[in-house]
């Protein structure tokens, strides 16, 4: 067989070709600590990283999602409590009013249920990062609005349910509406006749303050939901009819604190103290609820941060490096390398005429 001057050469330069490309790659693999560069490198493993690295992507939505439900459930259990805490409260001074002899006495537990009120008003338009907690997915909107308000000169407000307008009740029981949308105007003078006043809508609008005589759930009849997993969701916020039952707990406050400024020592009915037992029975209910939520997110959130741990896992088995076992097969390489070249040195040193 014939040999040419050329063959050990090419050969040799193949040789020396892979071995370089051979030792790039084991470079690359201990400086980024990863076995696939290229998806042709392992196409199998790489659409295995591919799909867990956008599960992971899922799952960490998920947890996101489960942590801003955990926010606002955090925030309703704590406005609950506080409902709580004023019912217990209201309870007491009922039971206590029981009875007791006394007008001025009476009317101290009225001014302190009136307090209560407003506090419960307060928690019942609690907001979470500017939204409003009890509103259902009308989130912008203030959910509990007072129907009728006393201002501090005893004129009485009535707001009905139409945007725009608020109606005005006289001393004889006449009402009058004020449609702010129109910017038409009727008043009373100090007879009780209609008159039209020089004031704007504005100077007639509904007092900020005073005593509160009736309260409404205006809020939507569920709120929003959150996906914690593929195919679990959970709303954080109580529902329309929950929300409609802290209302009646606001009103039946009302409907005590009225019958104490009569300063009658029987003014509280026994029915009222046990429709105010109802209200915290539903209280009490509504925080459990939200207690049972609470738990399904905290169950969520520990199932997705190991579900995301082992994805983590699963993609380092697959995409990452023994660097220790790398390191010393590229030195091995590297040695194959520098023989190589030390080898073919010598025998292209050599000619034919060396072994004439």
């Amino acid at each position: 067989m014939r040999v040419t001057n050329n063959t050990f050469p090419d050969t040799l330069l193949g040789h020396l070709q892979r071995v370089t490309k051979e030792m790039n790659t084991l470079n690359e693999q201990v400086a980024t600590g990863q076995r696939i560069s290229k998806v042709s490198e392992d196409s199998a493993s790489a659409n295995r990283i591919l799909d867990m690295q956008e599960e992971k992507a899922r799952i960490s939505q998920y947890s996101k999602n489960a942590s801003r439900a955990q926010n606002i459930n955090n925030t309703t259990i704590s406005q609950l409590q506080n409902f709580i805490q004023i019912s217990d409260r209201v309870s007491e001074l009922a039971t206590l009013a029981d009875g007791l002899s006394g007008e001025d006495g009476m009317k101290a537990y009225a001014e302190e249920v009136d307090e209560l009120i407003e506090h419960a008003m307060q928690s019942a338009n609690a907001k979470f990062n500017g939204e409003y907690i009890f509103a259902g997915v009308d989130t912008g909107n203030q959910p509990f609005q007072v129907l009728e308000m006393e201002d501090d000169d005893g004129n009485v407000f009535s707001r009905d349910l139409a945007a725009g307008t608020v109606t005005m009740t006289a001393p004889d029981g006449s009402s009058h509406t004020l449609d702010l949308a129109t910017n038409a105007v009727t008043a009373l003078d100090s007879s009780g006749s209609s008159v039209t006043p020089t004031l704007s809508a504005d100077d007639l609008a509904f007092p900020d303050s005073g005593k509160i005589l009736s309260v409404e759930y205006t809020g939507a009849e569920s709120g929003s939901e959150f996906h914690l997993s593929e195919t679990g969701t959970i709303s954080p916020y109580t529902d329309g009819s929950t929300n409609e039952e802290f209302a009646t707990f606001i009103n039946r406050m009302i409907e005590l604190r009225d019958a104490m400024e009569t300063g009658e020592p029987d003014a509280v009915s026994g029915t009222l103290r046990t429709e105010l037992e109802d209200s915290e029975d539903s209280l009490i209910f509504a925080l459990s609820r939200q207690g049972s939520v609470q738990m399904r997110i905290e169950f969520d959130l520990s199932l997705n941060e190991q579900r995301f741990t082992d994805l983590e896992e699963n993609i380092s088995a697959e995409a990452d490096v023994d660097i220790a076992q790398t390191v010393v097969k590229l030195t091995q390489v590297q040695n194959a390398y520098q023989a190589s070249l030390k080898s073919a040195g010598q025998v292209l040193d050599q000619s034919l005429l060396d072994y004439l």
